[in-house]
């Protein structure tokens, strides 16, 4: 079987299954009057992940991109920390209402596994905390072979992430 591909999908059952009562008795203890929010947007903004989206002449795509959506995963910041000059480069780019949720870099996820990174959490901090406003949450993409018995390392991690 080739990944994402069935032989024959009319044999495959895509009903939901029905919502745990767990869960409607999470969703009932935090129900708000309040209407709620909601962010769609891309992990990235770039002209060659989304070939035929932008229109002939755009000059920057994030501008456009910002006109079309109202957030941003910013999987960029997986891969490099942003400078503090690039995220109030981004920011100045996007309307007020705009977010960005910036992923935690690999360098502290995967090549640190949530050890000894407390340098490297604090210059992201610095520099993603520059959003201010348009700061949505942070995503953290855990390496594929973290297991339960490492969940100790990731309670400390997010017990000291800075506030």
């Amino acid at each position: 079987m080739k990944f994402g591909q069935v032989a024959d999908p009319s044999k495959i059952d895509f009903a939901i299954p029905p919502t745990p009562p767990a869960t409607i008795d999470l969703l009932r203890l935090n129900r708000s009057d309040q209407p709620m929010e909601v962010y769609v947007g891309c992990a990235k903004w770039n002209k060659q992940d989304l070939k035929g989206f932008y229109p002939r002449g755009v000059k920057d795509e994030l501008v456009y991109y910002a006109s079309q959506f109202n957030s941003i995963e910013l999987n960029a910041t997986f891969y490099n920390s942003p400078s503090k000059s690039q995220v109030e480069n981004w920011k100045a780019k996007t309307p007020d209402w705009f977010r960005f949720f910036p992923k935690i870099p690999q360098s502290i996820s995967h090549f640190g596994r949530l050890l000894n990174t407390d340098e490297k959490v604090q210059e992201f901090v610095d520099a993603t905390v520059l959003f201010e406003e348009k700061l949505g949450m942070a995503f953290l993409q855990l390496i594929d072979n973290f297991k339960p018995k490492d969940f100790g390392r990731l309670e400390g991690f997010l017990r000291n992430f800075p506030k």
